[in-house]
């Protein structure tokens, strides 16, 4: 349980963080491959692929996914931590059309369907 907690609260950070900056799958495999020993690294990943809030398999897809606004990150109360995005949206007067972009890595599947909708 101790081990889940605390990649609960690592992936909150990453999320954090990603949303300030651009936030790469190349750079969490290398901070994963470069802080947790190979054995600590398949315990994780076991722990992961058997945790049923998600269907990451991986400690890298799981950091991924809280990058991508995918993996939910469960508070101490319960409840789900809400995700922050970034979006520029464009309004043509002219025509009345709206765009809406996504900056940065964020693909939350919610977000996706009501850009999609926008459209």
């Amino acid at each position: 349980m101790l081990p889940m907690i605390l990649f609960n609260v690592v992936s909150s950070l990453v999320a954090e963080m990603a949303s300030h900056v651009d936030m790469h799958a190349d750079k969490i495999g290398d901070i994963i491959d470069d802080l947790i020993p190979a054995s600590a690294k398949k315990e994780l990943d076991k722990a992961i692929k058997d945790d049923p809030t998600h269907t990451f398999s991986t400690a890298k897809d799981a950091l991924m996914g809280a990058v991508e606004g995918k993996l939910p990150i469960i508070k101490a109360d319960g409840t789900i931590k809400p995700i922050k995005i970034t979006l520029n949206i464009s309004y043509d007067p002219t025509t009345g059309d709206v765009d809406i972009e996504k900056v940065g890595a964020v693909n939350a599947p919610i977000l996706s369907a009501v850009m999609n909708a926008a459209k």
